[in-house]
């Protein structure tokens, strides 16, 4: 097994770097400076939206609850009508009749010649 390093590169390919045998990453390499983020007050902004959409979001899913599982009682129901009817399988599959006897085709019957 071989160990191989790649980089990318300027021009956006990734170019083999040969003759590293191992390769040691430092924690502090991958800090990121204070400069890059935004100030407190845009922090705690961003906070305050993430938290007023979180509050929409469960009011929303509460208020749409009921009507989602009146929905899905309602599918219940017909789907066992559909089944006691012999319409569909246990599966939810059409049950199909057979619209014409076994031994003919299933293009129907032949063309009459006139």
């Amino acid at each position: 097994m071989s160990t191989r390093l790649e980089i990318l590169g300027d021009d956006g390919e990734w170019h083999e770097v040969p003759g590293i045998a191992s390769v040691k990453l430092d924690q502090e390499e991958f800090e990121i400076p204070d400069s890059v983020w935004p100030p407190p007050a845009v922090r705690q902004r961003a906070r305050e939206v993430h938290e007023a959409a979180v509050r929409f979001m469960r009011a929303y899913v509460d208020t749409v609850r009921p009507q989602v599982e009146e929905m899905s009682r309602t599918f219940a129901t017909a789907a066992r009508a559909l089944r006691s009817a012999g319409l569909i399988d246990e599966d939810g599959r059409v049950v199909r009749q057979p619209d014409r006897p076994a031994w003919q085709s299933p293009y129907g019957p032949p063309p009459r010649r006139r």
